[in-house]
């Protein structure tokens, strides 16, 4: 009887050992982006993909020269263009009412994440053709906009 126990319980254990470890691994797909012009910089861009979260990292962006101050409103976005048509990924804007002292514009670009950020092979665009821009007014009015293509990078 003991002995009966005994294998049934080297069974059970070595079944158990088995199959934990002839489960399949969640594929995971990291990538990292940055891009410059002659007015901006991104930098630390991070994109994760695995069967069921995406996770896109906007990074840091940094102005070349004189950063842009006393903003009255301005627009980040990531995008890409899917089909000839600009699919954006992240978006943050900030705007000031009723002051007259304006802003800057934050160099943290911020984060989103989504079991369908992306769609398909989305992946595979946006590693040809992600961009950033910023764009807003100023306190007098007067129109900025800056706009980058970023590299695109598979870390992993």
């Amino acid at each position: 009887m003991r002995m009966r126990f005994l294998t049934i319980t080297l069974l059970i254990i070595a079944l158990s050992l088995t199959t934990s470890c002839t489960k399949q691994q969640k594929e995971i797909e990291i990538y990292s982006f940055s891009g410059e012009n002659d007015a901006v910089m991104i930098n630390n861009g991070v994109i994760i993909a695995t069967e069921d979260l995406e996770k896109f990292i906007g990074g840091d962006l940094t102005f070349k020269g004189e950063e842009p101050s006393n903003v009255k409103y301005y627009v980040t976005k990531f995008y890409y263009y899917k089909d000839g048509v600009e699919t954006a990924i992240l978006s943050n804007s900030e705007s000031i009412e009723g002051t007259t002292k304006g802003t800057k514009i934050s160099p943290d670009l911020g984060s989103s994440n989504s079991e369908d950020l992306f769609y398909a092979n989305d992946l595979v665009q946006i590693n040809k053709s992600l961009n950033f821009s910023v764009s807003g007014f100023y306190m007098n009015g007067e129109k900025f906009e800056y706009s980058v293509v970023l590299d695109v990078e598979k870390a992993y």
